[in-house]
């Protein structure tokens, strides 16, 4: 076995447990972050029974999509007209 990587050298090496320390959290912070990529981010879909159509799952009943995780669009056309924005249509 590797020196330090059993308990009795890192024991006499004790400089090396905040590496290992550091080194096993983000190991376990990168699979925890797949891990809720997998689950929860509509960009992935993992559904083995029905693989014919993905692209069908992100459709809603009335035929809209899905708003993505991150993406939020707003429809300026209904937005209030500030006293200040010059009047474009002229």
């Amino acid at each position: 076995m590797l020196k330090g990587l059993t308990w009795q050298t890192l024991k006499a090496n004790y400089s090396l447990v905040p590496l290992f320390s550091v080194v096993a959290l983000g190991v376990v912070m990168a699979a925890g972050h797949s891990v809720r990529s997998l689950i929860y981010s509509s960009d992935v879909k993992c559904n083995r029974r029905n693989q014919d159509r993905p692209w069908e799952t992100q459709v809603n009943d009335d035929g809209s999509f899905n708003r993505a995780k991150y993406l939020h669009l707003n429809d300026y056309t209904k937005m209030k007209k500030s006293e200040y924005e010059p009047d474009l249509e002229k």
